[in-house]
């Protein structure tokens, strides 16, 4: 069986949107799946909604412990063999189950992921044209998950690990999907693996105020703040992680003197710069403080090249207590 965990809260037209994805897999094992409702209005009625052709479990928290710790609750109660993750606003493709799955039955991974499109408009399934969207589908390589995460919550399937210390850290309120696939590799030994085929979608509507989108708005971010965090928590010594690490940082240093004087930030900012990062990481190219200017639209203004050289020099010894607290 497949154990679908799916977070959710006050988007009860996405959710049945999102129960219908699952409703729709073209798969031969049994699917349960299990909606936590984190702390929002009442969800039951959507769910009996897909009693009849859905096996589903619901959790309805009495206060909000973010995607995290929702999805946690999900994890412990997950009787199937593989776990799978869906958010309320995204999709599955009617075969991501089924390609996913296949692999893993084969012995040959313990986590894989598929592609995902990167929606900036909502979708009901599949567009005729991929070539109109970014895609997340970028090939394993670890150091590069090191450095950022290039893959989509809702593509992941992986055993299942509730019998393990391994969770999403309630702590952070964004990246929490990006820790824990570093902690199923360096902590449980996954194997890891992509299936190179777009079967889920991931929404990033402008006009929808949304953890991604409000987490960008502030300086320093939540995502500049959850990157500190996760770069102490799993350190490396790797010479082109180092670098990335250093160019990520002079990057949000310089996206955060940018917010600082109301510039508007680019839609779909993050995915140009995991566009940017895969090649060269793969390739072990020098990191090029040059280029970080060149994602935002500065008309005739000029970035200070000793701003962003100099940016990249920050302390990342940032304890839990101390992003916990950096974050309130």
């Amino acid at each position: 069986m497949i154990s679908v965990v799916i977070p959710t809260r006050n988007r009860l037209k996405l959710l049945d949107a999102a129960l219908g994805s699952v409703a729709a897999q073209n798969v031969c094992s049994d699917i349960e799946a299990i909606v936590v409702n984190d702390g929002g209005r009442s969800v039951a009625r959507v769910v009996r909604a897909w009693k009849k052709v859905l096996a589903i479990k619901l959790v309805e928290l009495d206060q909000r412990v973010g995607p995290a710790g929702a999805r946690n609750v999900g994890i412990d109660l997950a009787e199937g063999e593989y776990i799978a993750f869906l958010d309320d606003d995204d999709l599955f493709l009617p075969e991501h189950l089924a390609a996913g799955c296949k692999l893993l039955d084969s012995g040959a991974a313990d986590f894989v992921y598929l592609g995902a499109i990167v929606a900036d408009r909502r979708l009901n399934g599949r567009p005729h044209n991929h070539s109109e969207f970014p895609l997340k589908a970028y090939p394993y390589d670890h150091r590069f998950m090191l450095v950022a995460n290039f893959i989509h919550t809702g593509s992941v399937i992986a055993r299942n690990f509730k019998h393990t210390p391994v969770r999403f850290d309630e702590s952070l309120p964004v990246c929490e999907d990006w820790d824990i696939w570093i902690a199923l590799s360096e902590t449980l030994g996954y194997r890891v693996a992509f299936v190179d085929r777009i079967e889920t979608i991931y929404h990033q509507v402008p006009d929808v105020v949304g953890l991604v989108a409000s987490g960008q708005l502030t300086s320093p971010s939540q995502f500049e703040l959850a990157r500190d965090y996760i770069y102490a928590k799993w350190p490396s010594e790797d010479p082109i992680v180092l670098a990335y690490r250093d160019w990520l940082i002079a990057f949000e240093r310089f996206r955060s003197d940018l917010i600082a004087r109301n510039r508007p930030m680019p839609n779909l900012l993050f995915d140009e710069i995991l566009n940017y990062l895969h090649p060269r990481i793969s390739l072990e190219e020098p990191a090029d403080y040059a280029d970080i200017s060149s994602f935002f639209n500065l008309d005739d203004e000029r970035a200070d090249p000793l701003f962003i050289t100099t940016s990249a020099s920050s302390d990342l010894d940032l304890s839990r207590t101390e992003y916990c607290e950096r974050v309130a």
